[in-house]
């Protein structure tokens, strides 16, 4: 039962205005709580200088009591923060309060009053701004030198007995105590707040980044966050090997199907596409319409040959998933579902951000990009295209077999391919021997006979030095 009222003291006197910052509703909160206890204190106050006939005391304290019951009306009534009142409870009634006590009462009965003060305007001066903080403290620390210095130098106006400073201590206590536990709870309340933010806004920042993480590839992503990439416009050259994939005949397939089924079948393919690259460590470069590229060898590389072999075992198994997913699409009834053609090439290209300083892009562009887009339009459908240099790479882990040499727009010289055979491994491994005392690189297949007999005779020339050592 107490639990549930506390509860609804609190979330009513934490009710957030609208349109307030967080420093105001802040100033808000410790209004609401502080501002009817004071009027409460003043309104004691009366009573008890009413009492012992100090008149200057009791007619400051019944204006004391109207300005805070205007600043309490407004907060509490109203759920406003009235300025005006503020200010004149703040800067002028609490720290002249202090001032008229002690120099009405007497310095040691006083000064009861100011370890209440300083604990208000400590509260205070946490959630104003610098200037109001520092007009705070120069009022109370003026009114506090003045007054005492004037009690000091003669005394008292209205000098009480023992037990009047005896009851005024115990009064003074009973509010220390109360204000304690009050600001204790507002700052309970204030740090429950402050690690629900924090909590909230680490909720939104990892959403936020798990939506960004959709756009840019992982590879990227995580050399963003990890402060490895700059952004700034910057870019290096750096040998990758590039993949462009194209869905064959998406025109005419498009203009058969309505929007609605064209659309869950393009993301349909770019789903499982983008899945097996991901699952190969491909970094993204970008999606232009049906086509796909992607590249292997920055920011991270596994060397010139891993990277190469990690992009066509990644094409063979994009090619193998059409495979199904053709099936299953004839099978809804799709006369024409995707067909698609792959062109790898390895190179040296240039990476990083292209663009101005306030947009820009993180992609890839040189002359072997632009020959991976022609080897893919080159390509038949269902087929992997590879250039010479991508085939030497991965010859002794992938099957091939030479395709045309072929003349590409925009491309100076004739252009070898290789035509990846599919789920059938190299027929003609490549010897590589890389050690100490050794270096030897054997391809048989790309010898002819008398090639070959050259160089049997060489390794047995070789292997009798070895023998005689």
């Amino acid at each position: 039962m107490l639990a549930d009222v506390w509860l609804a003291i609190r979330n009513w006197a934490t009710e957030r205005p609208a349109g307030v910052d967080d420093r105001l509703a802040r100033i808000h909160v410790l209004a609401r709580v502080g501002f009817p206890n004071a009027l409460m204190v003043h309104a004691a106050f009366v009573v008890i200088f009413w009492y012992l006939e100090i008149w200057p005391l009791m007619i400051f304290n019944i204006f004391s009591v109207a300005l805070w019951a205007g600043a309490t009306w407004w907060v509490v009534v109203h759920n406003v923060l009235h300025r005006p009142f503020f200010y004149l409870c703040q800067f002028v009634e609490v720290p002249l309060h202090g001032v008229l006590a002690t120099v009405y009462l007497g310095l040691a009965p006083g000064f009861f009053f100011y370890p209440l003060l300083t604990i208000l305007i400590t509260s205070i001066l946490t959630f104003v701004s610098r200037p109001m903080r520092a007009a705070l403290c120069v009022i109370f620390i003026v009114s506090l030198a003045a007054s005492g210095a004037y009690v000091i130098s003669a005394g008292p106006i209205a000098p009480q007995s023992a037990t009047f400073d005896a009851v005024l201590f115990a009064i003074n206590s009973v509010m220390f105590a109360s204000m304690l536990a009050m600001l204790l709870g507002v700052f309970e309340w204030l740090e429950e707040v402050s690690e629900t933010e924090l909590v909230e806004s680490r909720r939104r920042l990892e959403a936020v980044s798990a939506h960004l993480a959709k756009y840019v590839s992982p590879q990227l992503y995580q050399a963003i966050l990890t402060g490895k990439q700059e952004s700034r416009v910057v870019s290096r050259r750096r040998k990758l090997t590039v993949f462009f994939s194209d869905v064959v005949g998406f025109t005419e397939t498009a203009e058969r199907m309505e929007s609605e089924e064209l659309t869950a079948l393009l993301n349909e393919y770019l789903t499982e596409m983008s899945k097996i690259a991901q699952a190969h460590g491909a970094n993204f470069d970008k999606f232009i319409g049906d086509a796909i590229v992607l590249y292997f060898g920055d920011p991270d590389t596994l060397g010139p040959e891993g990277d190469a072999l990690r992009c066509v075992e990644m094409a063979c198994a994009m090619q193998q998933r059409m495979d199904e997913l053709q099936r299953r699409w004839r099978a809804k009834g799709l006369e024409h579902p995707f067909r698609i053609r792959i062109g790898i090439n390895t190179g040296y290209c240039t990476v990083g951000n292209f663009g101005s300083d306030e947009r820009m892009d993180y992609t890839i562009i040189g002359r072997q990009v632009n020959l991976t887009a022609r080897l893919q339009a080159a390509a038949e459908p269902g087929q992997i295209l590879l250039a010479h240099e991508t085939w030497a790479l991965v010859s002794d882990r992938v099957a091939a077999e030479p395709g045309e040499t072929v003349t590409m727009k925009g491309i100076a010289h004739p252009v070898r391919t290789y035509r990846v055979v599919a789920g059938v491994p190299s027929r003609n491994p490549v010897v590589r021997v890389d050690t100490p005392g050794i270096s030897l690189r054997l391809d048989p297949a790309g010898m002819d006979e008398a090639a070959r007999a050259e160089a049997a005779e060489t390794l047995r020339a070789a292997l009798g030095a070895l023998e005689e050592r």
